[in-house]
């Protein structure tokens, strides 16, 4: 996954990302977690008290700051994919949250959400 440089097109493109996603989850379309993901989501739930529902927030609270890679630019694939650091949680968790939305659809799905195994550059937080 690449990861876009800092400028005002890219977090442009960003931006569009994230409103694309709120509207989605405010329009009631239902976000679907990979068998990764699920599993994931399982040892979340266990270790720390994290529901598929704090991953949703923890969505619909993203910012551009939030941004660690992703997102082709060309648009040639089936899925925008792009990936996260961010917090879930009363305890505010730190999680790595990689998810794609559909191109052509509006099927949104989620590939990973764990604890990121070493730290996350956010190339766009000021």
């Amino acid at each position: 996954m690449i990861t876009l440089s800092n400028t005002l097109n890219n977090k442009g493109i960003i931006q569009e990302f994230l409103d694309e996603t709120k509207k989605r989850i405010n329009d009631g379309v239902e976000i679907t977690f990979s068998r990764k993901a699920n599993d994931e989501l399982s040892e979340l739930a266990i270790d720390h008290n994290i529901s598929a529902d704090d991953i949703e927030q923890a969505m619909l609270n993203l910012t551009i700051d939030n941004y660690y890679r992703g997102v082709d630019p060309s648009t040639n694939a089936d899925f925008s994919v792009c990936a996260f650091s961010t917090v879930v949680g009363d305890d505010n968790l730190e999680i790595y949250l990689k998810y794609g939305l559909h191109v052509t659809g509006v099927q949104i799905y989620v590939f990973s959400n764990h604890i990121p195994e070493f730290p996350m550059a956010k190339p766009f937080n000021n």
